[in-house]
């Protein structure tokens, strides 16, 4: 298939440039009710992803990507491309340059899975797994494993072809528990891409933790001149705010303001400065690649240092536009530690947040707002107590002059980030 799509692609004079991502994932799958293995099978999966661009009578380009299926003989590859061909007048835009020819070697990412089959790693990272469960009230009620194989190859019309092979692990599970006539269920999925017995086993005993602290959990009561104690994916979320306002696609549709030299921390002695870089590929992520679907080509680069925006990063398209340098689209961040230690917490009063209904910055205001699931309450005088119920609200841009955040961090798949972050200017309201 891979030739007669290239072949038709290559042929076809309508075409201003084109790029094609074939995609061939190899998978042992697991699924679990309990621990009783219910299946175990095998899948092959290849996918044809394409872009085409037209040039249009009045200069602009446009563009239609679709997927082309193994099944489809070489008369419906042909017919696919006529029928989207006509689409491309309905994206015209103004014309840039395609990437130019890179030479990147093919690329094998080391994993933590060599010398173990698919299915060897699959059933030790369900073993793993199981581990944490071993409590009278709560179990691990159902999972799903997969270990996958992927070859990614990139194809395009400046003679790119890039070639980059990887594996990754991908556990979801669900685990009860249950008390005092009641249940609470929590679900969680985890990515990984080397057999760390320790990770696994820590994400199942947290979260049948937290189902067990439900329990325990008191309503929310009103707090005034509490700080707020970001962990885990919510510290990921925050960041993630920076990340995406330093995108060129952010700035071009207007949803960000920033720009090379944009001061969005002011020096603070009472501040830690955020830094913040990106990586093609990043050990211990399942993301990423060294290059991108527009066939860029990427290197490492520092977008935010000392809270002040040093590059912008995206499609290549709109950093032409932009007038900026092409650096491409990246999945992996890199968050620079603070200064945070935990000594200092000691002396003050904050909400720990564990669980939240959900937690996201405006990609435009900064604002942010949730429902507290579980956190823990602590006081200067070292007492801690479970609580639930109420709602957190702030706005970020206002909490950067005092931020802080732990001088260590972790990894969460494709983010390094700090493990705690710590705002003031945070509102909490009392549960009802």
């Amino acid at each position: 298939m891979i030739s007669n799509l290239l072949n038709a692609l290559k042929s076809n004079n309508k075409l201003y440039a084109w790029n094609m991502r074939f995609v061939e994932k190899n998978s042992h799958q697991l699924f679990f009710i309990k621990q009783e293995l219910d299946m175990n099978r095998e899948v092959k999966v290849t996918e044809y992803y394409v872009k085409i661009f037209v040039k249009e009578r009045d200069g602009k380009l446009g563009s239609a990507s679709f997927m082309i299926y193994p099944s489809m003989s070489i008369e419906e590859v042909d017919a696919k491309i006529k029928e989207q061909i006509k689409l491309c007048k309905y994206t015209a835009d103004k014309p840039f340059v395609m990437p130019k020819k890179a030479n990147l070697k093919p690329v094998s990412k080391e994993v933590g899975f060599n010398g173990y089959s698919l299915k060897e790693a699959a059933f030790i990272a369900a073993d793993t797994l199981f581990e944490a469960d071993k409590f009278d009230k709560g179990y691990i009620n159902s999972s799903e494993i997969f270990i996958n194989h992927i070859e990614t190859r990139f194809y395009d019309s400046n003679d790119n072809i890039f070639v980059y092979t990887q594996e990754e692990g991908q556990i979801e599970f669900v685990v009860t528990w249950a008390e005092k006539g009641q249940e609470v269920e929590l679900y969680k999925f985890i990515e990984f891409d080397r057999l760390d017995s320790n990770f696994i086993q820590q994400q199942a005993s947290n979260m049948l933790l937290e189902a067990s602290n439900r329990f325990k959990a008191q309503p929310t009561p009103e707090l005034n001149n509490y700080k707020l104690l970001l962990t885990g994916e919510y510290v990921k979320e925050l960041f993630s705010h920076f990340v995406y306002k330093t995108s060129v696609d952010a700035v071009y549709s207007h949803s960000s303001n920033f720009d090379t030299g944009t001061h969005i921390q002011e020096n603070s002695k009472e501040a830690d400065l955020i830094n913040i870089r990106l990586e093609p590929t990043l050990k211990g992520s399942t993301k990423g690649s060294p290059f991108d679907k527009d066939g860029v080509a990427l290197k490492k680069i520092h977008i935010i240092e000392k809270g002040v925006v040093k590059n912008l990063w995206g499609s290549n398209n709109k950093s032409q536009y932009l007038n900026k340098p092409v650096y491409g689209c990246y999945q992996n961040v890199v968050v620079g530690s603070g200064t945070l230690e935990n000594s200092d917490l000691e002396d003050e009063n904050y909400l720990e947040v564990i669980s939240l209904s959900g937690f996201e910055v405006d990609s435009i205001t900064g604002d942010f707002g949730s429902e507290i699931r579980l956190a823990y309450l602590h006081t200067k005088n070292k007492e801690r107590q479970i609580i639930t119920g109420g709602s957190i609200s702030g706005n970020i841009y206002e909490s950067l002059s005092s931020i802080r955040f732990t001088n260590e961090t972790e990894q969460m798949n494709n983010y390094i980030v700090p493990k705690k972050v710590l705002l003031e200017n945070v509102s909490v309201t009392r549960a009802n």
